[in-house]
């Protein structure tokens, strides 16, 4: 694995879920999203998650009621695979990436 790329160093500063059926009709799909403060602003790192698949999501009736998240106001490396700027806020959007480290 290449430790090449580009690194998102922040504290977390919240988590949340929401899960939605996609539109091909093959099922439910839950986005778990991170915010991480930077110096400055603040990005956004979204996972999308099977809950048929993944054993630590959870839906009852539509709602998220368990997912993994990150430690909040812990400090967080990640390495950013794909990353865009939001075109309305401009917030930058970690597509996909893993977390390295915490502390």
């Amino acid at each position: 694995m290449s430790n090449n790329g580009v690194y998102v160093v922040g504290v977390v500063v919240s988590n949340r879920a929401k899960a939605f059926n996609r539109k091909d009709g093959s099922g439910m799909t839950v986005v778990v999203e991170c915010e991480i403060a930077l110096q400055p602003g603040v990005a956004v790192m979204q996972r999308f998650l099977n809950p048929q698949k993944d054993a630590g999501v959870k839906v009852e009736g539509g709602e998220v009621t368990e997912y993994p998240k990150l430690t909040e106001f812990k400090r967080v490396t990640i390495r950013a695979n794909r990353l865009r700027s939001d075109e309305h806020s401009g917030q930058l959007v970690i597509k996909s990436g893993e977390v390295i480290e915490t502390s």
